[in-house]
């Protein structure tokens, strides 16, 4: 079997080759490939000037690139400052940016444990030539430095705002369910919403956990995982809540502070949740604990079949933090701050359409228009147009508690604009007025104003669609 392919001897103009990296692709290049993980090759490359035409400059004149992944991704060393050693950042194919490590040696540990959270350096086909690696880390004495976090995405943006504003968001009770938890489950439920530069979130993912807090979020990487597995903890940080109590938080022009959106818990975590034993075989014996289940649905949006049970407790008094127990043949417990599910995130005139559309026959929910209730009479009214309302109300897109929490019509809602199970919003309004081809290339109903013509023109199938949900707006 061949070796991997090194490629170290010199580094791209303005740049040089660090001594541990040129040590380390030594013994590399004596490493069976596909032994250390789905790469090909280490090489050293000037970062190409298509992956970022805005910031190639910067790029090009303080980071390499190191190492490709098979999917066009690049790992690459960056100068993190005077006084900082320089950082591994990656800069994926779908233009995900983020810190892998805050210094080489790090990241050759990490590798060497399987936890960098880039699948194909950390998959089982890499387990034995991570272990080698390890060792010859622990021959070579390399120490990882102290170095502050370095956030890549907030550097590639140009840098911090200011400071970043204040939000005061829910959090736990300390009372209801919370003291029904164990002291795990419970540390774990006080994080739940809050900020990822809050110290108590901080103290928990690196002291608790031994996990680093993703310093930042993208809008091409809105969320962030961090798994613990030993400790049966699973963490999403997401900037992008679809919930009021959480709006975005800005950190520079392009990234954000996200918050801990959503948390599996596993049997890891070493002690039960709510008294309910880990190999639970059955719903009945949830049911013995719990008692009935709050409801049942579908495994997948797109199935109607309610086959999943589930449990759900609010952590808060205003409801927007949960505690869920599901059971579809084996236990399942998550903590999830309240999100809805995005209708369309970048509403267009078929948006307005549909919202002058859905306020005029009651399918909208008008207490979520509280804010803009004369502009939501008027739309009601055939006064304004939807598209107004949703210029001066729906700034995050349009979201399917938006609509009334009736049996069924937020899942048909959701189908349709997602095309799903034979439900497609642009099919029909293509049929209805035709179609042309977008800016994209894909075909778009032609239509360029909201009128209230263009709405009775698509009243008739859109009232197919929605029949079982029409009433009287009031």
């Amino acid at each position: 079997m061949a070796n991997y392919t090194v490629k170290l001897s010199a580094a791209p103009k303005g740049h040089a080759i660090p001594p541990l990296l040129a040590d380390v692709g030594a013994w590399v290049g004596q490493q069976p490939h596909g032994s250390l993980g789905g790469f090909d090759a280490l090489t050293a490359e000037a970062i190409p000037t298509e992956w970022s035409p805005e910031h190639s400059e910067r790029l090009r004149r303080e980071a390499f690139a190191f190492l490709g992944l098979p999917d066009g991704s690049l790992l690459v060393l960056v100068n993190a400052g005077a006084k900082a050693p320089p950082a591994v950042g990656l800069l994926g194919s779908e233009g995900e940016i983020r810190t892998v490590a805050n210094s080489l040696e790090e990241f050759l540990h990490l590798w060497s444990r399987g936890e960098t959270d880039i699948h194909e350096l950390d998959d089982e086909d890499g387990a034995s030539g991570r272990k080698a690696l390890a060792a010859w880390l622990k021959a070579k004495k390399v120490k990882v430095p102290k170095a502050k976090d370095f956030d890549f995405a907030a550097w590639l943006d140009g840098g911090r705002i200011a400071e970043a504003p204040a939000v005061a968001v829910p959090g736990p009770s300390s009372a209801g369910v919370m003291q029904k938890l164990g002291p795990k489950t419970q540390r774990l439920a006080s994080i739940l919403g809050r900020r990822a530069d809050d110290p108590e979130v901080i103290a928990y993912v690196t002291e608790v956990l031994g996990k680093k807090v993703p310093p930042s979020t993208t809008e091409n990487n809105d969320a962030v995982n961090v798994a613990a597995t030993k400790h049966g903890v699973e963490l999403v940080f997401s900037h992008d809540i679809l919930n009021e109590a959480w709006p975005p938080v800005p950190k520079t022009g392009k990234t954000f502070i996200p918050y801990v959106s959503y948390a599996w818990v596993r049997s890891k975590i070493g002690e039960p949740v709510l008294g309910v034993p880990w190999k639970v075989a059955s719903e009945a014996e949830l049911t013995q604990v719990l008692g009935p289940p709050t409801g049942r649905r579908a495994a997948f949006t797109n199935e109607d079949e309610l086959t999943v049970a589930y449990w759900t407790h609010p952590l808060d008094t205003a409801g927007h933090l949960r505690l869920e127990l599901a059971f579809d043949g084996d236990l399942s417990v998550t903590l999830a701050v309240e999100s809805a599910g995005a209708l369309e995130r970048y509403p267009d005139v078929t948006t307005g359409l549909f919202v002058g559309y859905a306020a005029t026959r009651g399918l909208l929910d008008s207490s979520r228009f509280e804010a803009h209730r004369d502009l939501f009479a008027a739309v009601q009214a055939r006064k304004a147009k939807g598209s107004e309302l949703v210029a001066r109300a729906l700034s995050r897109g349009l979201w399917d508690d938006h609509l009334r929490d009736a049996p069924g019509l937020r899942t048909l809602a959701w189908r349709w604009f997602h095309n799903m199970c034979g439900f497609w919003m642009t099919a029909d309004l293509n049929e209805v007025f035709g179609k042309r081809k977008g800016p994209f290339g894909h075909d778009e109903p032609k239509l360029d104003d909201d009128t209230w013509d263009a709405v009775d023109t698509a009243a008739k199938l859109l009232d197919q669609r929605f029949a079982a949900w029409l009433t009287k707006p009031g």
